[in-house]
């Protein structure tokens, strides 16, 4: 069974400082270049943007005590990083207490989030996991096709393990429309959204069930975790509130 024990959340107003080193910009533009061209797209000049490294790295220090060895680390992304020739699940293993198993989750949109929570719970004897889902706002290229984007870099972590606030019931991704929500979540933050309202819930220990509730517009994916608070009742009993969209 795993719990959410707390969370960290944070927006990100600066871009990364590897940005501003001065081998980046060309080797960075080299990099868009070779991978575009078969598309016939033409990069962006390489400013600006954030990099989930370093955005991780702020949330892990927030949300993980040096204590605390953790066994697990999710790192959920849609938006491309700023240094994608480095791999970032490894380099946050070696960062986070205990130095735990990595994977990294892409080419998911909104249903990132949802799939590293499902990995999260597919190992139960991890004694903590810790699940970060990140976005960073700026796209070096223009889209050839529709999607969202973020207006800002944000990141959420959760620490998840044995025991915790709240319990994580179930989690389903699939195919379908738009699932209902009744809680707002931040405009702008297509992928971190519902994640960062249910941070915020976890200050709050009134006895209820959350539904995490978000839609990948492009991609078709509905996706749902069921959250049930540690004094909820088995019968179903509390107040119930739907997380979602993210993607509004």
């Amino acid at each position: 069974m795993l719990w959410l024990a707390r969370a960290a959340r944070r927006v990100f107003d600066e871009p990364a400082a590897r940005t501003a080193h001065p081998s980046h910009g060309p080797h960075f533009a080299g990099y868009l270049a070779d991978l575009l061209e078969p598309y016939g797209l033409v990069p962006h000049p390489p400013a600006g943007g954030q990099s989930y490294g370093e955005m991780a790295a702020a949330l892990i220090a927030g949300v993980v005590r040096p204590d605390e060895p953790v066994d697990l680390l999710v790192l959920a992304f849609a938006v491309p990083d700023v240094r994608p020739g480095r791999a970032t699940a490894t380099y946050l293993s070696h960062l986070c207490p205990g130095s735990p198993l990595a994977f990294a989750v892409c080419d998911q949109g909104a249903a990132a989030g949802f799939t590293a929570l499902r990995i999260a719970q597919s190992y139960p004897d991890s004694r903590r996991s810790l699940v970060i889902v990140v976005e960073q706002a700026t796209l070096h290229y223009d889209l050839p096709a529709p999607a969202p984007l973020p207006a800002r870099h944000a990141g959420v972590a959760l620490l998840c393990g044995d025991s915790g606030v709240a319990r994580v019931s179930s989690v389903t991704v699939e195919r379908g429309g738009p699932p209902a929500g009744d809680l707002a979540v931040p405009a702008g933050q297509p992928y971190t959204g519902v994640w960062w309202a249910l941070a915020g819930e976890l200050a709050d220990p009134t006895p209820r069930r959350v539904v995490v509730a978000d839609h990948d517009p492009v991609l078709g994916y509905a996706c749902t975790s069921t959250v049930d608070f540690m004094a909820l009742e088995r019968d179903g009993g509390g107040t119930g509130v739907r997380v979602g969209l993210g993607a509004a």
